[in-house]
């Protein structure tokens, strides 16, 4: 989208939705689980500048593509993009208003009470794995979209291979992590922690850093769609930043 076109389209959603509305209007927002909860708290903010009330279905990727495939009731879908592109290809879409949000990176999930782990450089981590036992992550086949970002990280290291004989992808990583049965974990920043005794160490180094991203679009049978490109532009004006770094969330553009 050019500047002046997104210029125009963040205009009007303004205009559209932050002059009092003459009655609140009700949006429902399909997004994913990595950036539910930054959303949430946004929507808290735009209820009370605006009345119209936000309401999420946060969900996995499997979920997702069933509500867009069902064609179900939503105003605003904030998805992977890849997703997205997919919905735009099958005329689930407005035309031209898509736009990016949010990029979400990997993240380290170590025990709290554990040694202190470092991976401060691409050569550090890289010890790190072949230092450890097991290491746990999400399983790409039952739709964890984390795993595909951390096969990235590892394909650029050159480590899958030895990794996956140390895997862990069932559900529960995390608490195995916070009971000492895994050396760590990898997953987005934004879901971590997600277990007792579980604490963020930190981000994996930029050079390697794998990104899941995230976009935002009208569904093509939302009728009335101006309170929505409200909240669009308010979750990604740059007063909206600190909400989205508060879970680990970069804002598109970053």
């Amino acid at each position: 989208m050019g500047v002046a076109r997104r210029t125009v389209f963040v205009m009007s959603a303004v205009l559209a939705g932050f002059i009092a509305p003459a009655s609140a209007a009700e949006i429902r927002v399909l997004t994913g689980n990595a950036v539910g909860a930054s959303q949430q708290a946004l929507a808290a903010e735009f209820t009370k500048k605006t009345g119209h009330e936000v309401k999420f279905l946060s969900t996995n990727p499997a979920i997702i593509q069933q509500k867009i495939d069902a064609n179900e009731p939503f105003e605003l879908y904030v998805i992977p993009a890849a997703f997205l592109r997919a919905a735009e290809k099958a005329g689930k879409v407005k035309p031209g208003a898509s736009r990016p949000v949010a990029k979400v990176g990997v993240g380290v999930a170590a025990r709290a009470d554990g040694p202190k782990l470092d991976f401060s450089t691409p050569d550090a981590f890289k010890k790190m794995l072949a230092d450890a036992r097991k290491v746990a992550f999400s399983d790409a086949a039952t739709g964890g979209l984390s795993a595909l970002s951390v096969a990235r990280v590892l394909e650029t290291l050159g480590v899958a291979e030895m990794v996956k004989a140390k895997a862990v992808t069932q559900g529960n990583g995390q608490e195995m992590v916070g009971k000492g049965e895994v050396d760590f974990g990898l997953y987005n920043v934004s879901e971590i922690p997600r277990a007792p005794n579980v604490v963020l160490a930190g981000r994996l180094p930029a050079s390697i850093q794998a990104y899941l991203e995230y976009d935002a679009a009208i569904p093509a049978g939302a009728a009335a769609p101006e309170p929505a490109l409200a909240f669009l532009a308010f979750i990604t004006a740059p007063e909206a930043r600190a909400k989205w770094e508060a879970s680990g969330i970069d804002m598109a553009g970053n």
